[in-house]
This record gives structure tokens, sequence and C-alpha cells, in this order.
């Protein structure tokens, strides 16, 4: 697979983390996170909850299924739109050194941004920790 140089948006930084393991000093870690304004936000969120409800149409034509999806979806829809609208920053990606082996890498983390974060090395196997004191706010 052909690895790229990351270019990063203005809205992308870095900041900086560990990575822990039980009985070994702690390892210096980068976090690449992506800022969300207040309206990228509101229309995430919005996007989320008309998925939801857009998929509980075709879903009323399931035979014995629409008893459960429709109104999954239907409370999906406000759901999922809160947490998008709450998600003030997403994290992209997490790279540094094992703690237990040295084995430096990139970890495949995404989603809300956490202070903390279990991982799984590739090289050793052991579970680590990701850490990182909470980012300023977007505003």
């Amino acid at each position: 697979m052909h690895d790229s140089p990351h270019i990063p948006a203005a809205n992308e930084r870095e900041v900086a983390a560990r990575l822990c393991h039980h009985g070994r000093a702690d390892a210096p870690a980068s976090v690449r996170l992506r800022t969300w304004s207040a309206s990228e936000r509101r229309f995430r969120a919005l996007r989320a909850w008309a998925v939801c409800w857009g998929l509980a149409v075709p879903a009323v034509f399931l035979p014995v299924l629409h008893f459960v999806l429709v109104p999954s979806l239907l409370v999906a829809g406000p759901i999922a739109g809160l947490l998008r609208l709450r998600e003030e920053q997403t994290v992209l990606g997490a790279s540094g050194a094992c703690p237990a082996c040295g084995e430096s890498q990139s970890f495949p983390v995404t989603g809300a941004w956490r202070e903390s974060v279990r991982l799984r090395c590739e090289k050793c196997g052991r579970a680590i920790e990701l850490r990182a004191p909470a980012p300023v706010s977007a505003g």
C-alpha cells in the first residue's frame, strides 16, 4: 500500500500526546485533530439525522423487520444528530512509538475526541493507551 504524505488542512492540527503501557516509561506521540466550526457541526448533525430518517422510509417495506428498523431509525436520527452537533473535534489519526517494544507506527484512531484511547501495538500485540490533554475548544 502506498503511504502518501498527509497535507493538513487549515482546520487540522497536531497535539502532543503520550503512549502508556503499565510498567514502562511513557513514549511521546502525536494526535491529528480536525476542528469543526459551528456551521459545519450543524450541517453534520442535520446530515446524520436525515440519513437515519431517510433509511427509515425504505425500511417500511421490509416485512417483519420494519417493526424494529423504522422505530429504531426514527429514534437514532435525533441521537446521531445530537452527537455530531456536540463533536467539536474529531481524531484523524495518531502516531508514536510503542512504549513496550519501541516500534514506531501510525494508529488508525478515528472518531470523537477522548482524553484516553486503548490501542494495541501491531508489532508486539500489547495493549497500550493513548493519552492526551483535552485540546482547547474551537470556540
